[in-house]
């Protein structure tokens, strides 16, 4: 990880993540982080101090239940917001959020800000939307497409490029799956020749399943 504070980089930033069109406050005190892979962007065991906007990169959010087993929740890629349910509950973060690339967060202290952005309408609505998309993110496929499989093949045919995943970790992450759920129905797939392994992690669609088979969101 890699605090930044530089006016001239912050200035960048801001400008290429357009996100100054989200507050009416002037003024903010804003840095750059830059995580790599597999860092933590927060855990639960850590209150959250700052805001963290995703300008670049990709992260997932997952949890662990009564079994240790992960269990993921919603991917984030290239925008979002962390921090938006810590700072209107006052609670400890609820999940993990882990670096899956590279990432880049334009961070905001929270306290230090409180009673501006509380009066920031603009802010405010930013916050709605946020929390509205993870909603969306996190229940879309499971109840239109509440079969892993199902889920897997929609997004091999609809959402991939070149009809190919690549890494089972952040796939399953995608997905809100374990990577072992994951692994088994490639396999299962794999196996009926419906999908071809280009290499270890990879996988690509290699007989298209028919539309009516698959129940479109």
């Amino acid at each position: 990880m890699e605090k930044i504070y530089q006016k001239e980089v912050i200035e960048e930033n801001m400008k290429k993540s357009r996100l100054s069109g989200q507050f009416r406050t002037e003024g903010l005190d804003f840095a750059v982080i830059h995580y790599q892979q597999g860092e933590f962007l927060s855990t639960p065991q850590q209150p959250i101090t700052h805001f963290q906007f995703l300008i670049k990169g990709s992260v997932t959010l997952y949890y662990l239940d009564e079994h240790g087993n992960r269990r993921n929740v919603a991917t984030m890629e290239h925008h979002g917001l962390l921090g938006d349910m810590e700072f209107v509950l006052g609670n400890l973060p609820v999940f993990y959020v882990e670096a899956i690339s590279p990432a880049t967060v334009l961070a905001l202290p929270m306290e230090a800000n409180r009673a501006k952005l509380e009066k920031d309408c603009e802010f405010l609505m930013y916050l709605l939307r946020n929390a509205s998309q993870i909603k969306v993110l996190s229940t879309r496929n499971q109840v239109v497409l509440p079969h892993l499989e199902e889920r897997l093949l929609y997004h091999l045919a609809y959402e991939c490029p070149h009809q190919t995943i690549t890494g089972m970790e952040s796939s399953a992450a995608k997905l809100h799956c374990s990577r072992r759920q994951l692994q088994r129905v490639v396999k299962k797939l794999e196996a009926q020749g419906i999908l071809v392994k280009l290499k270890k992690g990879c996988y690509r669609l290699f007989k298209r399943i028919p539309d009516k088979n698959l129940r479109t969101p």
